[in-house]
């Protein structure tokens, strides 16, 4: 009897991480489940940890050369059996009633993908720093319905601090398995990052019912090393890549105009941050012609290189005359004691 769910965890050098991620799905309150764990040719002892646990539902797979996350993903997906797909990084960790809430749901809305929020901790602590939901400055209390358009625009950049979003493409929702057989989707194994925000806009243009619930059961762990932590100019870049990639998907398809027009605002507004932090990343290397070049190619990104000077000056006197306000004190302390 094949199980309800198929978790597919893609692993490479995780001797650090892996046997926290395994414990986690081991120890979950729902338990009709295989584990499809794919080793990406591995060089420390992430098999010989994997192998340790003798529990009969897990699988494991072990790439002879490196072939990178994507691969990996399809591979599990190809053997699993389960109704449903589930995503796990190996370092990284499920909440134990994590599965049994999700399934809850996903049965009750009739659901084809069903992400919770994320608790985001970072490397070595043991309490989340804070949830993407709580980063991206959106509040929801009950199971709520994600389409292409809110999908596509949670990427964009806060329009207040201009940092990077936390986008819902950063969950791990429990996917219908017959729906990526159906219609065909895949990871796309030529792209190394972002590929489950594709798979999941992918989905949503596929018309998927894709739902969304507050609580977080995922913990995503963030590490420098991680493609989280990315410079600016890098995930914007791959963010203008992704993006030329659905608009011409929409074009050739005549799809939603309305998503294509958020996907093509999404494309202004990276291509003006990628120019903004390249001109950024110039001057911090004291290249001047290079800077008044990009400076003159883009000049928008004059008005931001104002305000951030402005903001570093301000910041810099505050700590003068904060500093200065503390030798006062200690002035008159040490004058009382006299």
């Amino acid at each position: 009897m094949n199980p309800e769910v198929s978790i597919i965890i893609p692993t490479y050098n995780s001797e650090a991480y892996l046997a926290q991620a395994l414990e986690s799905v081991i120890s979950q309150t729902y338990r009709d489940f295989e584990i499809i764990l794919i080793d990406d040719a591995s060089t420390d002892s992430t098999v010989k940890i994997a192998r340790n646990f003798k529990d009969k539902r897990l699988k494991i797979i072990c790439n002879k050369h490196n072939r990178g996350v994507s691969y990996g993903r399809n591979c599990g997906i190809k053997v699993a059996r389960g109704n449903w797909i589930a995503l796990l990084d190996s370092d990284d960790w499920y909440a134990p009633e994590r599965l049994e809430k999700l399934l809850s749901v996903a049965k009750r809305e009739n659901a084809d993908l069903v992400a919770d929020n994320l608790n985001l901790i970072r490397d070595r602590q043991s309490q989340p720093w804070s949830t993407l939901l709580l980063e991206n400055q959106q509040e929801i209390s009950s199971v709520e319905s994600i389409d292409a358009i809110n999908f596509v625009i949670s990427d964009r950049p806060n329009p207040i601090t201009a940092k990077r979003n936390w986008s819902l493409g950063y969950t791990k929702p429990l996917i219908k398995r017959k729906f990526l057989l159906q219609h065909g989707i895949e990871y796309d194994e030529a792209i190394n990052v972002g590929e489950d925000f594709i798979l999941y806009l992918e989905c949503l243009r596929q018309e998927a019912h894709f739902v969304l619930v507050p609580e977080a059961y995922y913990y995503y762990r963030t590490r420098s090393s991680s493609l989280s932590t990315r410079k600016p100019t890098e995930y914007l870049s791959d963010s203008c890549k992704i993006t030329q990639i659905f608009i011409t998907r929409e074009i050739k398809s005549h799809g939603n105009s309305n998503l294509l027009k958020v996907l093509f605002e999404n494309s202004i507004i990276y291509q003006k941050r990628l120019a903004y932090y390249l001109v950024l990343e110039a001057i911090k290397r004291k290249k001047i012609i290079e800077s008044i070049k990009l400076i003159l190619d883009n000049p928008y990104t004059l008005g931001s290189l104002v305000n951030r000077l402005a903001g570093v000056l301000q910041n810099k006197i505050a700590s003068i005359l904060e500093s200065k306000n503390l030798n006062q004190v200690d002035f008159n302390v040490a004058s009382v004691k006299e």
